[in-house]
């Protein structure tokens, strides 16, 4: 007399589904705990003075409508500074005020905003490079047709600061990147770059 059939064990089908189980996959996903690609952002260690590293090693310098985020050598201080815009020629309101023969006027409208948790200080020191290598500071002037000049001494938590400032350079030169460099800036932390 022929016996019932037993039922496999579950332990022997164990083998068959997993195979199948894996050959239905499609593209694996990551593991959650495989590192992360680095971050693009810096982010605040909470030491005051501490050096950083660039936001972005060996990134491009960032164009018209780019922004820079800088720290300040004290906790908390962060200001996040803004190209607007770049003319060239930049011209004065009043057309008695002008450069120098042989020299032009370029100018850039900056934003400034403090981000941080603290006020920030004075504003930093400004340079247009030329195609040369050679960099021209800010130079003071009025009113210009496009706007305002910039000024303030200290911007509080969440206070925006904005307007022009002027570089004067020879008529020959071709102006090819902006720099800021902030005066509470950290090392590696506090310069912002844009091409022009």
């Amino acid at each position: 007399m022929r016996q019932p059939a037993r039922p496999l064990p579950v332990l022997a089908l164990l083998p068959v589904l997993l195979f199948g189980a894996t050959a239905c996959q499609g593209a694996a996903e990551p593991d959650a705990r495989a590192p992360a690609a680095p971050s693009t952002v810096v982010v605040d260690d909470g030491v005051p003075g501490a050096a950083r590293a660039p936001v972005r090693p060996g990134a491009k310098d960032a164009r018209v409508g780019g922004t820079a985020r800088l720290h300040g050598r004290q906790l908390g201080q962060h200001l996040q500074v803004v190209l607007r815009a770049f003319v060239d020629p930049a011209i004065s309101v009043d057309k008695k005020f002008a450069p120098p023969a042989g020299k032009r006027w370029v100018a850039a409208s900056m934003s400034f905003v403090n981000v941080g948790g603290a006020s920030y200080g004075a504003l930093g020191r400004m340079w247009a490079h030329d195609s040369a290598g050679r960099r021209h500071p800010v130079v003071k002037t009025g009113e210009l047709t496009t706007g305002k000049p910039i000024v303030f001494d200290s911007l509080e938590v969440g206070e925006r600061a904005e307007g022009w400032v002027v570089f004067e350079i020879p008529e020959s030169v071709r102006i090819v990147r902006l720099q800021y460099q902030d005066a509470n800036a950290q090392a590696n932390s506090g310069e912002g770059y844009w091409a022009v």
